[in-house]
């Protein structure tokens, strides 16, 4: 079973459960109107459906269980969380991002910040990431274009993402939050060493 997950991907595998688990709803139901159809007593019939929805609901919960403990180890976050080499602050606005090194007290509106920044590779990273007008979202991008990690830019609230940049290049930071016309030139860069 193991080497089975393995050979699958996360959503390869979670399309076969949902499909099973439709297959088996359709089944019960299929099951139940077939057997309503006959007439027999109400309350022979009321303790047959009970006896049924007891069974149906044990197998259900036990499915639940079996498939959260054997999908949450396969999370991408790690076991242990621990304390990050370094932290940046964040602060999203229209149309630009500003980081700096750190954690600050100032609003988002006195933060004073570049937007660009260079981290080091192979060290976890902690962004602490705010907005001071909109919503907005924080994508990071590598040198080819796809996500690496992304979290919400939201006033007066601060997410935080953590991440280890394991290869050096120049990382990409879009807004994924549509926040005006401009919102296709709010781009930032991380350059990891």
């Amino acid at each position: 079973m193991v080497y089975l997950i393995t050979l699958l991907t996360i959503q390869s595998f979670a399309a076969i459960i949902s499909f099973i688990a439709g297959a088996v709803v359709v089944a019960v139901v299929l099951f139940l109107i077939s057997t309503s159809s006959k007439e027999e007593e109400k309350t022979v019939a009321k303790k047959k459906v009970y006896k049924l929805r007891g069974r149906y609901f044990f197998v259900l919960s036990l499915s639940i269980i079996v498939v959260l403990l054997i999908t949450l180890r396969l999370l991408p976050y790690e076991r242990f969380q621990g304390e990050p080499d370094e932290t940046v602050t964040v602060v999203a606005m229209q149309w630009m991002w500003k980081m700096d090194k750190g954690t600050t007290d100032k609003s988002p509106a006195e933060f004073m910040g570049a937007n660009e920044i260079t981290l080091p590779s192979n060290k976890k990273i902690r962004f602490v990431v705010t907005s001071s007008d909109v919503n907005h979202s924080f994508g990071i991008y590598n040198s080819d274009g796809v996500l690496v990690t992304q979290t919400q830019a939201m006033p007066q609230y601060n997410n935080t993402l953590e991440h280890v940049f394991p290869e050096k290049g120049e990382y990409h930071i879009l807004c994924m939050e549509y926040c005006g016309v401009p919102h296709g030139l709010m781009v930032g860069k991380i350059h990891i060493n």
